[in-house]
């Protein structure tokens, strides 16, 4: 059903797709002239942020730049190889463990931890399925509009303590304000919320929490202040990296997280959390 309901997304005008969405979310019609929480402040910036302005800190392979002069290059991924069409990839090139992701959207990846088990045909066969679909149709944010395929390939990241940990970190006037944190994410996913002190907060998301009580992690300082460099000039927008062996990768700019689908509970810090993004900030108020 949630497929289906996906593509038929696809052929509907955007305010009628943002208006399922908040009905499915909150359970109610999003009025855009008073949004009250946080999905439907996210719903209000895709019509009026302006964010088209955007399109090259979304795109994954353009981001690098901005990133490099940013923070600095050691905090990027090892880039392989960069294709725009998937006939382009010649497998024997790559090293036993890597990572494919396309530039347009999220969870867009494939991650091949042995190359000697790799099926090349069943994987070329998803990356053309991933290739040839329209993200921002899908899902109406407009920073993903028109921008121009390609297909990435990066390094792996493991370490001697086992699979990355991804830290999501949500930025409102270039503050870090809350940590969202993802363990498991390809065995058993489950985050979990973190005040930027590192007190673990009795908040859910969509995925169920973890029963982990992780402690404060060492890079913690470092990890605030790359999230508030790169949050620099932004009203609202989630920054995330991930962590391996206690380094630290970017990740990923999100300016809409989950589309604005992904309902906070209690409903009280739903809308604590869109309280703090100020819609009089953004290049395109609303005009009534």
């Amino acid at each position: 059903m949630r497929r289906s309901l996906r593509w038929i997304c696809v052929y509907l005008p955007d305010m009628i797709v943002m208006q399922i969405d908040n009905l499915r979310t909150y359970g109610r019609v999003l009025n855009f002239n008073s949004p009250k929480f946080y999905g439907e402040k996210l719903r209000w910036i895709k019509v009026y942020g302006n964010l088209e302005r955007f399109k090259d800190l979304v795109d994954k392979f353009t981001v690098r730049e901005y990133i490099k002069n940013k923070i600095g290059e050691e905090y990027l991924p090892k880039l392989i190889a960069v294709y725009d069409d998937v006939s382009e990839i010649d497998y024997k090139f790559l090293p036993k463990k890597f990572v494919l992701k396309l530039n347009d959207g999220s969870d867009k990846n494939i991650i091949c931890k042995n190359k000697a088990w790799l099926n090349i045909d069943k994987t070329n066969k998803r990356l053309r399925k991933l290739y040839n679909e329209d993200y921002y149709k899908y899902t109406k944010e407009p920073q993903y509009k028109n921008i121009k395929k390609k297909i990435i390939c990066e390094e792996y990241l493991e370490g001697e303590s086992g699979p990355l940990v991804e830290y999501k970190l949500h930025c409102f006037s270039g503050k870090v304000k809350l940590i969202e944190l993802h363990v498991e994410r390809y065995i058993n996913k489950r985050e979990d919320y973190y005040s930027p002190d590192w007190r673990k907060l009795k908040i859910k998301g969509k995925v169920r929490n973890s029963k982990l009580d992780i402690p404060k992690p060492v890079f913690l300082d470092k990890l605030l202040e790359l999230a508030e460099k790169l949050a620099e000039g932004f009203e609202y927008i989630r920054v995330d990296f991930n962590v391996v062996d206690n380094k630290l990768y970017f990740s990923e700019l999100t300016f809409t997280p989950a589309n604005g689908n992904d309902r906070f509970r209690p409903i009280e810090k739903d809308l604590e959390l869109a309280n703090l993004i100020d819609l009089k900030k953004y290049n395109n108020p609303i005009k009534n």
